[in-house]
Order: structure tokens, then C-alpha cells, then sequence
């Protein structure tokens, strides 16, 4: 006989009241609420803050004078506001109430609480965080401002993924069907950036056409074959040369980590003149001979393989909108398969046979390896930090920062454009994920059977590791041809891969996995799924997050802007999106679901 059900196990069937959706809606009405959700930037550390985290705070009670760099040149100081006022301490101007005279200053609280104890704040600009974008030289800093997609390619000296420009007629557009001379506002694009295993360093600048053919390409799909002045056309992957030209000699003359030497020899003029292809020497602006180009026909079920499911997505621009739609689509690289394990294991082991170095970890010793490369930052991404003065790792700062702490930092500032590059979110985070595998994964074997996999492991032959770990890489299916092969296979089983809390990985998912299942367990199956979608590109809230001066209130009950406009806001707003849809998932879960929190919420 089955036990009868207590009334309290089915107490979440009951519908809420009104007076709790009345409360609900109340609460989220207000935390939602233009006054709630503006910003206000902090004086000190530059990063947009909710109000409820700020205070006014009178100059006479900060130590402005440990807010000064003055390890930083004087040509790469501020000049936004009057530093002499403030004892030459290095501020963001939007946080002094008055920048021609001392005033008082908005300070978070994070930053507040050092500075009561005398202590520079972690993410202070003084501590190396402040990149001086607005002491380039005019003609430097338009260069940077107004640079292509490919341009940027072309001036960075290590590269870390490949760049795919994917380019598509807009159905329904105005202009459809008219010469494309006239007609370039009906293309759509897409960026994919693909992760690669390692980060490339270039020995010139702009690089070869060589490497220029492995890292970009371009495919067009619709009804006709792009032209070569159809091409030419798409500014995303256009090319100015004294563009180009004027930022790699800034860059090799004021960055220190483009400065020229046997490792770098700078510019090439030699590249630059064979980058149209031969005779175009004269060229001022074009397309990179080098980079592949491809045409995929239109047709239905191309088109249903890459819909949307939002309504309206493919938005058109209107007779007096202008721009291109360029959204950017990042892949990172899987590290969760167990076929990727193995191969993990055979290069491991193919660098260990070949004499290469390797940590012995036994019981009782540790080690935490570490991306310290200040360089790479200014390698990578030059336009963002043109001067090399803010790189992750900066031996000069007097407070440390993680690579996660900074990340997350200039993701925060005020005016950032760190926030609106739509590569450096992408390329950071694969890095962070590769270092979560090195600090993650080892190989293990058990004590009894070391002895005997040493042994065996001694005797494997090199070569045919090698061609094996090249056999698995072009078909994952490979199946071992002989006993030697066999057997080496055979052997890697009983090393064990072992990854601690590493997001992605087959250990991280059945962890998961398990925790679901105590919950079905405990608490019984689940009676109702919810899904929530937020568009971000039909809110105001990106909008207010990007930095527009709009009233949340008066936008939800019409919008201005066209629905193209509002993609283009979107498109180019990515750190804006992204917060916007934390900030709504998030509470709908503190708010409207009432999780952790006292009393029952909509849904019990």
C-alpha cells in the first residue's frame, strides 16, 4: 500500500494570490526601474557602479597622492580633467563633480575601504589600469578609431585564432535586386572567430601573405557570385595602407613590446607592397590578395539550418538607415572528450619520450602553474592598449591582479573599449579555458602499477606515437593497425586523465549530472519547465547600459529606433548585452521565483 501524500508535499501546486503577484510586480517594477538600474562611474577605479554602491566623498579625506603614477611619462598622463588639482592622481573624470577645480569625488565602496586604510585599491587607474587612449596623436588615434576588422589583423603581432567573414544578402530589403554599386546596405555579416592551439607570434608587420591566408577567409551566400567591386566594397575586410603604415610605426616607435630587435624586425614595406598582389604596388585601398574567398548559394534549406528563433530577427535596414550589420560568433575549443584526453595523453607523452621537461607530482608537493605574459595583451590587441602599459601580469603594479580579476575590470570601465572589441571577449576566454587546463588536467596512475607503466612507457617507440597522435588528429575513428599500436593504446588507458573542476570537461558534466539526479531524488521530478529569452535587441536596458541617455520606463511602451537600428546598438554593444541578460535572468530568479529567499515565490 502506497503512504499517503502530506499536503505540504504538494503545497507548490497552489496558484499565487494576488496580493503575492501584486508584490512581485511591485518589486521588480522597481528594481527594474530607470533610477535603479543607472550607473554612476567611480572616480578612482573608472568602473561603471549602481548608485546604492557609491559615496561622495570630500578630497580632504582621500590620499589622492597615492592615486598618482608617477612611474607613468608625463606625455601619457590624463589631461581630461585638472590633475594638478588633485595632487596628480590619476582619476576618471566622470566621477569628479568638478573637473577645473578640487570637488568632491564618487568613490565605490570597494575602492573606499583601502584608501580609510591607507592602501592603493586593487583596481585603482594608478595601478597600471589606465591605458591612455586620449594622449595618441590625432592622426594615430583615428587610425585606431576608424580601423577594419582586417586592418587590425594586419597590425597585431601575435594572432591566437582565424577570422571567418560570412557576408548575406538581406531578403526583403528595399534595395534587393539593384546593382550592388548602389545596393552595399542590403548585406548582412557574420564574424566567427575560431579558436587555435597556440598563439603565433609575427616577425614583421603587416605579415606575409602566407600567414594572411591562414588566418582570414570570407564566404558570400546568396543567388549571385560576389564581383570583385562588389568585394571591395564591404568595409569589414578593407584595407587603407597608410593606415595600416601609420599604425605599425606608431606602434614600433612608443609600444614596447613592438619595439624592433633579432626577434622583430618591424615594418615591411616589402609585405605591404605585395598585399593587393603583384602590381598593385600603387593600390591605396583594397581587399588582401591573400585572403580566401567563397560563394555559397542561397537556397531553403541553407537558410532553415542558420533561422533564428526570435521574431523578427532578420531585420532589414530602412530607407534611411545605414550601416552594416556585423555580428560576431565566437567557438571555443572542446576539451571534454575522452578522444581529446587520449590525445592529450599522446602528446604529453611524445614531448616526455623526445627529452622535453615535465612536473613529477607525488604526495605532498603542488604546483600551480600561470599565464604571466605581459606582452600578450598589447600582442594580441594593440588598438586596445596602444602605449603597452596594461597588460595582463604588469610587473610594475604595486597591488597584483589574476588575469580573471582584470578581465572582468575592463569589462567595467566607464567608456572601455574593451567592452564594444568584438574579438578580445572570445580570445580571453579560450585563453582562460587553456589555462584552466593546465591548471586542471594530470595524468595519473595508480602506486601499485607505476613501476610497470614506467617501464612500458620507457619502451614505446616515439615515431610511431607520433604517427599515431597524427592518425587520431585527421580521423578521430582510428582504429590501431598492429600490435605495437595495439598495445600503446592499450597502455595510455591506464593513464588516467584527471580534471578538477574544469567547466566543460566529462568530470565537471557528470558532476552535474549527479547533482540533478539528488535533486529528482530529494526533492522529486520536476512538474513545470520555464524558458526565458530576453531579446536584446528589442530592450532599452542595453541601450541604458551602452551608455545612451534613455528613460527605461518611456521605451517600454514604444520604441524610436527601428528594428535595425536596434540590432546595429546590439551588434556592436556586446559587453552591454551580456549584462543585460544577467541582470534579467538574475532576477527574475532572486524576484520572481524568490530563490533562497524567505516565503514561497510565483511558482511555489
Amino acid at each position: 500500500m502506497q503512504p499517503a501524500i502530506a499536503e505540504t508535499d504538494t503545497a507548490f501546486l497552489d496558484i499565487a494570490d494576488q496580493e503575492l503577484r501584486r508584490a512581485i510586480i511591485t518589486e521588480w517594477e522597481r528594481t527594474m526601474s530607470t533610477v535603479n538600474l543607472t550607473d554612476v562611474v567611480c572616480a578612482v577605479c573608472g568602473r561603471s557602479t549602481p548608485c546604492s554602491n557609491i559615496l561622495f566623498v570630500k578630497p580632504r579625506k582621500v590620499p589622492l597622492h597615492m592615486l598618482a603614477n608617477l612611474n607613468l611619462p608625463e606625455i601619457l598622463q590624463p589631461m581630461t580633467y585638472n590633475r594638478a588639482a588633485y595632487d596628480g592622481a590619476i582619476l576618471h573624470p566622470k566621477g569628479l563633480l568638478d573637473t577645473e577645480q578640487r570637488g568632491d569625488l564618487r568613490i565605490c565602496q570597494e575602492c573606499r575601504k583601502p584608501l580609510l586604510q591607507k592602501r592603493l585599491p586593487r583596481f585603482a587607474l594608478a595601478n597600471w589600469l589606465y591605458y591612455a587612449h586620449e594622449r595618441l596623436p590625432t592622426e594615430v588615434g583615428e587610425a585606431f578609431r576608424g580601423a577594419t576588422h582586417m586592418e587590425k589583423t594586419l597590425i597585431a603581432r601575435a594572432r591566437a585564432s582565424t577570422i571567418s567573414f560570412k557576408f548575406s544578402e538581406l531578403k526583403g530589403h528595399a534595395l534587393e535586386g539593384t546593382p550592388s554599386a548602389v545596393s552595399q546596405r542590403c548585406v548582412k555579416g557574420n564574424v566567427a572567430i575560431h579558436p587555435q592551439d597556440a598563439t603565433h607570434l609575427n616577425q614583421v608587420l603587416p605579415p606575409g601573405n602566407d600567414i594572411i591566408r591562414d588566418t582570414v577567409c570570407a564566404v558570400f551566400v546568396g543567388e549571385t557570385k560576389p564581383t570583385k567591386e562588389t568585394i571591395e566594397k564591404l568595409r569589414p575586410v578593407l584595407v587603407r595602407k597608410t593606415r595600416v603604415k601609420t599604425m605599425i610605426e606608431f606602434l614600433t616607435l612608443h609600444n614596447p613590446h613592438y619595439k624592433v630587435s633579432t626577434e622583430f624586425r618591424g615594418y615591411s614595406q616589402r609585405n605591404m607592397d605585395d598585399l593587393f598582389g603583384p602590381g598593385t604596388r600603387t593600390v591605396e585601398e583594397g581587399v588582401p590578395c591573400a585572403m580566401e574567398i567563397g560563394c555559397i548559394a542561397a537556397n531553403e534549406v541553407l537558410e532553415a539550418a542558420t533561422d533564428g528563433y526570435v521574431p523578427g530577427s532578420e531585420a532589414v535596414p530602412g530607407p534611411d538607415d545605414s550601416g552594416m550589420l556585423m555580428e560576431t560568433v565566437g567557438y571555443v575549443e572542446s576539451d571534454d572528450s575522452p578522444m581529446n584526453y587520449r590525445d592529450m595523453s599522446m602528446r604529453a607523452l611524445t614531448h616526455c619520450l623526445n627529452g622535453g621537461t615535465f612536473i613529477q607530482s607525488q604526495a605532498g608537493s603542488r604546483f600551480i602553474p600561470d599565464f604571466e605574459n605581459a606582452s600578450l595583451l598589447a600582442w594580441l590587441f594593440p588598438h586596445l592598449d596602444p602605449w603597452g602599459i596594461g597588460g595582463f601580469h604588469e610587473k610594475r603594479r604595486l597591488v597584483p591582479l589574476s588575469m580573471d580579476q582584470q578581465l572582468k575590470y575592463l569589462l567595467a570601465v566607464d567608456g572601455s573599449p574593451f567592452k564594444e572589441d568584438p574579438d578580445f571577449a572570445f580570445v580571453y576566454y579560450n585563453i582562460q579555458q587553456k589555462k584552466a587546463v593546465l591548471d586542471s588536467v594530470t595524468f595519473r596512475v595508480p602506486e601499485s602499477q607505476r613501476k610497470a607503466v614506467v617501464g612500458q612507457l620507457l619502451k614505446v617507440n616515439v615515431k610511431t606515437l607520433e604517427s599515431m597522435t597524427q592518425a587520431f588528429a585527421s580521423d578521430p575513428h582510428y582504429t590501431a593497425r598492429n600490435e605495437e599500436e595495439a598495445a600503446i593504446l592499450k597502455l595510455l588507458i591506464r593513464v588516467n586523465t584527471v580534471a578538477h573542476d574544469l567547466p566543460g570537461s566529462n568530470g565537471y558534466k557528470v558532476m552535474l549530472r549527479n547533482q540533478i539526479r539528488a535533486l529528482i531524488n530529494h526533492e522529486g521530478t520536476p512538474t513545470l519547465f520555464v524558458t526565458l529569452n530576453p531579446s536584446d535587441r528589442d530592450h532599452p536596458l542595453v541601450r541604458l547600459y551602452a551608455g545612451h541617455e534613455v528613460d527605461v520606463e518611456d521605451h517600454m511602451r514604444g520604441e524610436e529606433l527601428s528594428r535595425w537600428q536596434r540590432s546595429i546598438i546590439a551588434a556592436n554593444h556586446p559587453s552591454a548585452c551580456a549584462r543585460f541578460f544577467n541582470t534579467m535572468i538574475s532576477n527574475f530568479i532572486r524576484i520572481v521565483l524568490r530563490f533562497g529567499l524567505p516565503g514561497r515565490g510565483l511558482f511555489g
